[in-house]
């Protein structure tokens, strides 16, 4: 072997060390950035020279930077994230709608315990004013929680809508930015330490688009990455993006979900997202919360129906004596046809005077003026009436068991919610075993490569005091 064969043996060995602790400052550096997986140089033996009839080793080149990532596990993290984000969506607004409909911040049950014991005093008082001005203000303290409560509820509804449209904008975001980083990883060698760094961010951007709706994806020889929704519509595919739109549903008024196709026609997906932060903003806003706005229409409905049935049969205070008497026919509440908990309030006629709140349902026939209390002990009765679940629950039952119910759905929502996260902590330290960067591992590998690099460095002294002897030879 000649002595130039030696300096480029030296050479060689300088670059794969000189790489090796690029790579492994790259390592350190990287030890707290999300989603970064650890690098590593593959080092092979140069082809060997023959010499004779012997094969002579001619040293070492670093032929790629090996990435530490394990593509089942990955997979199985965008699947969890999946589920953990549509979790965590159940488990915020679950308590946001439990706020809004606890008793402890409506006192809603006793404020509608309130309204009927007024009727009862009422009813053993039949002509006193004061007590009616009770009822008017605690019918009205009704009215405004059961509407304070429905424009809560659709408050959050239109929060959720928007939360919608945030989620398509910010999908289009991330399939934009993993079209881009398809073709530079295209564009560049799959076994360089920058495609690398494009495939971790490519995952990183994976995950967090499967975050927000349940996503299939798979690579195909070059590296590039197709992303498909669950029926099949692409969002990527190579260098190629299709970008999802916003549909008005013209009976809510709220977002439904479009995929948009080369020719930018609309196709309505909402149904075939079934997971991940979208599918939650719409369930609650659609579905959850709908719920609980039907059960306060409920209430209001029977509230308004079941007081008027019985007070628009009585007589007031300004009965006029007519022949035949017939009852003065006044609503205590405002007639409504529908949104009963949007719009409940009293009458015009009970706001206006309160000696229209009647208490009688007979007359005296002499003097045509209201006698007995009638009316006000029936109006009082209702709060022990089985009214709603088909006899079974009076307006006590029913508005506890709707605060109740939110309470054992965030209750449970919760729990899912903190699974969900545990499972994910579970996988994300496999992944940090697997793809991970551990300093004292780097460290030790900074510190064989320091040695690797000063003792090729030393090659070059050898083969320097060997050409200095051969010279000093031939003279």
């Amino acid at each position: 072997m000649s002595i130039s064969a030696i300096l480029n043996i030296a050479k060689n060995a300088l670059l794969a060390s000189q790489v090796s602790i690029q790579v492994t400052s790259h390592n350190i550096s990287n030890v707290n950035t999300d989603g970064y997986s650890r690098q590593e140089v593959i080092f092979d033996e140069q082809p060997a020279v023959r010499i004779g009839n012997a094969l002579i080793g001619n040293g070492v080149f670093a032929s790629g930077v090996m990435r530490h990532y394990d593509r089942y596990l990955e997979k199985e993290l965008s699947k969890k994230n999946t589920e953990l984000y549509e979790n965590k969506v159940y488990a915020e607004y679950f308590q946001r709608i439990e706020a809004i409909l606890n008793e402890d911040n409506t006192k809603l049950t006793s404020s509608i315990t309130e309204f009927f014991n007024n009727w009862q005093e009422l009813s053993l008082d039949p002509q006193s004013l004061a007590i009616r001005e009770g009822i008017k203000s605690s019918a009205q303290n009704l009215c405004r929680i059961i509407r304070d409560m429905y424009n809560g509820l659709t408050q959050l509804q239109i929060e959720l809508n928007s939360k919608v449209k945030n989620e398509v904008d910010n999908i289009n975001r991330i399939t934009a930015a993993i079209v881009d980083l398809n073709k530079k990883i295209f564009e560049g060698s799959s076994q360089t330490s920058e495609s690398n760094d494009y495939l971790d961010k490519r995952q990183t951007l994976i995950n967090e688009l499967a975050a927000k709706m349940n996503i299939t994806y798979f690579e195909d020889k070059y590296g590039m990455v197709t992303i498909l929704t669950k029926d099949g519509k692409l969002l990527v595919d190579g260098g190629n993006g299709w970008e999802l739109d916003l549909l008005n549903d013209s009976d809510t008024g709220f977002y439904r979900i479009g995929w948009k196709n080369s020719s930018d026609n609309l196709t309505d997906i909402t149904d075939s997202i079934t997971s991940g932060s979208l599918r939650g903003f719409m369930a609650m806003r659609d579905e959850e919360i709908v719920r609980f706005i039907d059960d306060l229409d409920t209430l209001a409905q029977v509230l308004i129906e079941e007081v008027n049935t019985i007070h628009k049969d009585g007589y007031t205070l300004n009965h006029v004596q007519q022949v035949p008497d017939e009852p003065d026919n006044i609503l205590f509440f405002k007639e409504l046809t529908g949104y009963y908990a949007k719009d409940i309030d009293i009458s015009d006629e009970i706001k206006s005077d309160i000696k229209n709140i009647a208490a009688s349902e007979e007359v005296n026939d002499l003097t045509g003026k209201p006698v007995g209390n009638g009316v006000a002990l029936k109006i009082s009765g209702l709060m022990d009436e089985g009214l709603f679940y088909d006899g079974t629950a009076t307006f006590v039952n029913y508005t506890s068991s709707i605060t109740n119910k939110i309470g054992q759905l965030t209750k449970g929502a919760l729990s899912v919610a903190q699974y969900s996260e545990d499972t994910m902590v579970v996988m994300e330290k496999q992944r940090e075993s697997v793809s991970g960067v551990s300093l004292d591992e780097e460290m030790a590998n900074l510190i064989k490569f320091q040695y690797a690099y000063q003792a090729a460095a030393r090659l070059f002294v050898v083969a320097d005091d060997l050409f200095k002897s051969l010279l000093e030879a031939v003279r």
